[in-house]
């Protein structure tokens, strides 16, 4: 796994990260397509994928901690070193989000898991949830902390349908029943959250370029 240099080693954690990403976007993609289209078959794939994503995690962390004994690089390479072994983090949490969404799906092949009435809802939701992955990852490769920037209020919008879940929810319309509300509310939770961690992904993207934080950028 070693390289011979720090720069070849900060190259191949890029690279690996570069491989990482898309394969996460992917995932739930595919996961949010089989949810609304209920596809167990599909749903199956994305669970039988998550160890490969797991398995780039381990390998950047291997890669990343060896970096930091072999080189014991400083200041800005550490802080290269230090946000790969984030990102790998935040990108295996999101997979492993993306597998709850698929494994919910595989548990309930004999049905469609989401109501009817949710569907719609659900379908905005996930959308502009891949849509933010996407731009997560979008910006890790390109180190673009504009758009790292921007997800901050993309995650409001996805805030604001996480809400209007619990508001369908709970509001005199709902007639799905409880269990079908209890579906709901466990699958917006694994959205909601696989969108956090876009942000936390795009925090660590604006560390690596400039040492400071979101807050810290000048106005865009």
């Amino acid at each position: 796994m070693r390289r011979e240099t720090l720069d070849d080693n900060l190259t191949q954690l890029r690279s690996m990260l570069d491989e990482m990403g898309p394969l996460v976007a992917s995932a739930f993609r595919d996961a949010s397509e089989a949810l609304l289209c209920h596809r167990p078959r599909l749903a199956e794939q994305v669970v039988s994928r998550d160890p490969v994503i797991d398995g780039h995690r381990d390998a950047i962390e291997l890669l990343a901690v060896e970096t930091m004994n072999i080189h014991q690089p400083m200041v800005a390479p550490l802080r290269s070193v230090i946000t790969a072994l984030r990102c790998a983090q935040q990108l295996e949490r999101m997979g492993d989000l993306a597998r709850h969404v698929a494994a919910t799906v595989v548990r309930n092949a004999d049905r469609a898991v989401l109501a009817e009435q949710a569907r719609p809802l659900f379908r905005d939701y996930g959308a502009r949830v891949a849509a933010m992955g996407d731009k997560a990852v979008e910006a890790l490769r390109t180190h673009n902390v504009v758009l790292a920037a921007e997800l901050r209020d993309d995650d409001d919008v996805v805030d604001a349908l996480h809400r209007q879940v619990f508001e369908l929810m709970f509001g005199p319309d709902w007639t799905a029943g409880v269990p079908a509300a209890v579906d709901a509310a466990l699958l917006a939770r694994f959205h909601e959250r696989y969108a956090d961690h876009c942000v936390h992904l795009a925090d660590h993207i604006v560390y690596a370029v400039t040492g400071g934080t979101v807050d810290e950028l000048p106005a865009l």
